[in-house]
């Protein structure tokens, strides 16, 4: 199992059932990332996916709502092991992030883990700590511009690109994101920057075709399909069958 991180394929859900999580997570996918801020999630079916999800097979990703110390603890504690952090535009911001996601000494998260309600094991804080990864989104030209400082803080795990948002907010698109190959692109900029500090770089890309193009940019770890692609593509494939 690759997890969530350099080198790996993801599937984004905003609207699957546990049960259909759990078995996106059988399928293949390295990972599976539940959207808590675009998609139909409370923190009650958030812990019910993590109730029945194979973590032997695929690490669970949680994109919270926001850069909220309790939202940020909750997920974690449902069991979560990555966690991505939206609108991320200052060093400061991405600061109270990793903090939020690390027990002391590196942080300041409040132990109390779920699932030991319905048996789970627990592991002590430094174990946790070795295997979570704070990811914070780069998806405004107030996060690019201060995307180097960001990439140096200490416990950061990944930057992770949002393109939809990082377009908009540049007064650009995202094909002519994905079209730019000069060296001081957006994309290349948060690329190197995270490569020069030993993160790996995420994005979102939605489809397998799409992911090849931000591949080509250097980005490895990649959300490859969303659950409503995979329903849309099944059905297309159902009714195109003779």
């Amino acid at each position: 199992m690759t997890g969530f991180g350099a080198d790996s394929r993801g599937v984004w859900c905003t609207d699957s059932s546990p049960g259909t999580v759990a078995r996106l997570a059988r399928a293949g996918f390295d990972w599976v990332a539940l959207d808590l801020q675009h998609g139909v999630y409370s923190r009650t079916e958030l812990i019910e996916v993590a109730r029945c999800f194979p973590f032997d097979v695929a690490e669970l990703v949680v994109r919270v709502d926001s850069c909220d110390f309790a939202g940020i603890g909750s997920a974690l504690d449902a069991g979560a092991t990555s966690v991505i952090v939206p609108q991320i535009a200052a060093v400061a911001e991405a600061e109270r992030a990793v903090a939020a996601t690390f027990y002391p000494p590196l942080g300041g998260r409040s132990r109390g883990e779920l699932g030991r309600t319905w048996g789970r094991s627990e592991s002590p804080p430094e174990v946790h700590n070795a295997r979570i990864t704070c990811a914070v989104m780069i998806e405004s030209a107030e996060g690019l511009a201060e995307v180097e400082a960001i990439a140096a803080i200490p416990g950061l795990g990944q930057l992770f690109i949002g393109p939809h948002d990082l377009s908009l907010s540049l007064g650009t698109t995202v094909e002519a994101l994905l079209n730019d190959d000069s060296a001081g692109s957006p994309l290349r900029r948060i690329v190197a920057a995270a490569a020069d500090h030993g993160l790996s770089a995420g994005v979102f890309a939605g489809s397998p075709a799409v992911a090849d193009r931000f591949r080509a940019h250097g980005l490895s770890c990649i959300v490859v399909a969303t659950d409503l692609w995979l329903v849309a593509q099944g059905a297309a494939a159902a009714l195109d069958a003779p």
